[in-house]
């Protein structure tokens, strides 16, 4: 895991990473506290890059990868953070010399499989909700059925879109040269659970949706870019998701695009695993919060539907009518109005104020504070004796237009 924070206002943006990473091997966790995730993305140029997530890309490490773009390419100027982002993920498009094609059907496997363990994890939960009593094949089934719809939609219920890095027609070529291995890793993967012939077709699908659909449920790394463009009067913080080489193409996706302007003037951006910060800025830790908002709404349908029924001598029709009005208009409509009341009272007593002083931070402060929200994300793994995997040096930098990328504290203390 990684922690990583990025903080902006008008004048100069700030970036802070930990430097463990872990590894698996052979199901035991270790944590190495020697990583560098922090890199200056072009020499001379107001530009930084930072990865969270996957720490190699085909066995190739992230730092190796940012080392060829600044030797091989030789980017210079250009002229906003979203033409950086561009440049460097499209280098890895055909790049033999790291990625041969004899590798490429290993790579696609590899993806599949991670889309599938989430298949299978995502069932296990369900099972585990259920006090370990559902019928394991019938829940499995229904999660193959739930990715298989996820895949062709988007959470507003349109088309979700196919992913602009790969030409047109690519599902049809994904299809048609990976068939055998995906036939394999299906037959490896689920074989043993006599799945129906609609769900080993859904399994297909989503073997070549998970290739060129707009949804990351793989393995994935992140990226995040920051900085100055020539034409950008403020700083930009663009970030994508990268998962896979596949037939030589990256999987990639610009996911979020932030910038400072006229009318926000100051923001901290959060990445990886970062809870104690966002706790610290936000008043409440995120997984709390949304248990109590869960309990809450499932306590409000309970009541309501214990309310309807205790009137057991009206008329079944206007009862069930009732409580149709409850649960589709009422407890959304006045649960969003408790929602939004508890967030203004967030912005009012811990977000503005925060942002107020960063608005008019300069570019040590704003270095500072970016490394000392990591350090909290840090503190918290150890004081509760988790295992530290958000650790080691915090590596920080700070950039703007007039200085340029500015390293605050690098990696091994210079």
């Amino acid at each position: 895991m990684t922690s990583e924070i990025a903080v902006m206002n008008q004048r100069a943006v700030a970036l802070a990473a930990d430097s463990a990473v872990t590894l698996i091997d052979g199901g035991r966790v270790v944590v190495r506290n020697e990583h560098r995730k922090l890199f200056n993305l072009v020499e001379g140029q107001p530009v930084g890059v930072m990865f969270y997530g996957g720490a190699e890309v085909m066995g190739h490490p992230w730092e190796q990868l940012i080392s060829h773009y600044q030797r091989k390419l030789k980017p210079g100027a250009m002229a906003h953070i979203e033409d950086y982002a561009a440049s460097f993920t499209g280098m890895f498009d055909h790049l033999e010399e790291f990625f041969p094609k004899e590798r490429h059907e290993d790579e696609f496997k590899r993806l599949i499989v991670s889309v599938y363990r989430y298949i299978f994890s995502y069932a296990q939960y369900l099972i585990g909700s259920m006090g370990g009593q559902g019928d394991e094949r019938a829940l499995l089934a229904a999660v193959i059925e739930e990715i298989w719809r996820g895949y062709q939609f988007d959470g507003q219920g349109g088309p979700r879109a196919n992913l602009p890095c790969f030409p047109e027609g690519f599902a049809q070529t994904i299809a048609a040269q990976h068939g055998k291995d995906i036939e394999e890793v299906i037959a490896y993967a689920f074989g043993a659970y006599g799945l129906s012939v609609q769900a080993q077709q859904q399994l297909r699908e989503i073997a070549v949706f998970a290739v060129v659909k707009d949804l990351f449920l793989e393995d994935v790394s992140g990226l995040v870019f920051a900085g100055f463009g020539e034409d950008d009067r403020y700083p930009t913080i663009v970030t994508y998701y990268a998962s896979a080489i596949v037939g030589g193409i990256m999987k990639r996706s610009q996911k979020s695009i932030d910038s400072i302007d006229g009318d926000v003037h100051s923001q901290i951006l959060l990445f990886a695993d970062s809870g104690a910060a966002s706790a610290f800025i936000r008043g409440i830790d995120p997984g709390l919060e949304q248990h109590m908002y869960d309990g809450a709404a499932l306590f409000l349908k309970a009541i309501a539907d214990e309310t309807v029924d205790a009137f057991a001598s009206s008329d079944p029709v206007q009862r069930e009518g009732v409580r149709q009005a409850v649960q589709q208009d009422m407890l959304p409509r006045y649960f969003a109005y408790f929602y939004r009341g508890i967030a203004r009272y967030q912005h009012q007593m811990f977000i503005n104020p925060i942002l107020r002083v960063l608005e008019v931070a300069g570019r040590k402060e704003l270095a500072q504070t970016a490394a000392e929200l990591v350090n909290l994300n840090i503190f918290k793994k150890r004081a509760l004796a988790e295992k530290e995997t958000v650790g080691g040096e915090v590596i920080s930098a700070v950039i703007s237009r007039e200085s340029g990328f500015q390293w605050v504290n690098k990696a091994g203390g210079e």
